[in-house]
């Protein structure tokens, strides 16, 4: 017999189906190439522009936005963004999935943002060190609006990528080792064996830390301060 509309009604509703482990693994991987590529994509400029500096490399010829290429720098830079891209792919392509993927996440997430951070401060280092009159700061394209600033596109911006792209992903190959994903594994189980004071135990604690520091640092300072004029009042010292 076919079921009435209440039936229909009454009937409970299929959960969507989980992500798989392969199906997080597949994701991984189409990630971990996107981010390869855009490696090879911003080595592929930096050798280009940087080629193009030489004289040897012929004449900057090839218009791209704003600034000028050399076809010689052009191909030189394309040749070494394909080559990295692929010969990365091939022989690193296997690694390219979390080791012991679940576990340790808390630490293994720590440690990655603790090092990118670092790794693009030293990359937006990089990107402000040419001088206003370097080729490196000159203006592809814009000024356009990038999260309500003004904002332009330069050669300089490519090395800079390039730099934080290569060092992640060297250290991304470091840490998913065996060995490395085992210690962060274990780091994170002997730390949630930690038994960790109550929140008013240790509320009280900082409460304490933090007045014996003020206290102690008020009384230094009028110290220093009252005997700088008494040094002064009677000519001894600088």
């Amino acid at each position: 017999m076919p079921e009435t509309k209440d039936e229909k009604q009454i009937q409970p509703q299929q959960p969507a189906p989980a992500s798989t482990p392969a199906d997080k693994a597949a994701n991984f991987r189409l990630l971990a190439n996107a981010w390869i590529v855009a490696m090879g994509l911003t080595w592929a400029g930096t050798v280009a522009h940087l080629l193009t500096q030489f004289s040897w490399m012929g004449s900057a010829s090839v218009k791209v936005g704003h600034i000028f290429l050399s076809p010689a720098g052009l191909a030189v830079g394309a040749l070494v963004g394909v080559g990295l891209v692929v010969g990365v792919l091939k022989k690193l392509g296997d690694q390219l999935v979390p080791s012991r993927p679940g576990l340790g996440r808390a630490v293994r997430t720590t440690a990655y943002v603790s090092i990118g951070a670092l790794t693009a401060y030293g990359a937006y280092a990089l990107y402000m060190a040419p001088s206003l009159s370097s080729p490196w700061w000159q203006v592809i394209s814009g000024p356009f609006t990038l999260m309500g600033k003004e904002a332009s596109l330069r050669p300089i911006l490519f090395p800079a990528l390039a730099s934080f792209f290569t060092v992640m992903s060297v250290v991304f190959l470091i840490l998913n080792k065996e060995r490395a994903a085992d210690f962060l594994v274990e780091t994170e189980g002997e730390i949630k064996k930690v038994s960790w004071p109550a929140r008013k135990e240790y509320v009280g604690s900082a409460m304490i830390v933090v007045l014996v520091v003020t206290i102690v640092s008020g009384f230094l300072h009028f110290v220093d301060l009252y005997l700088s004029k008494l040094m002064q009042h009677l000519g001894v010292g600088f």
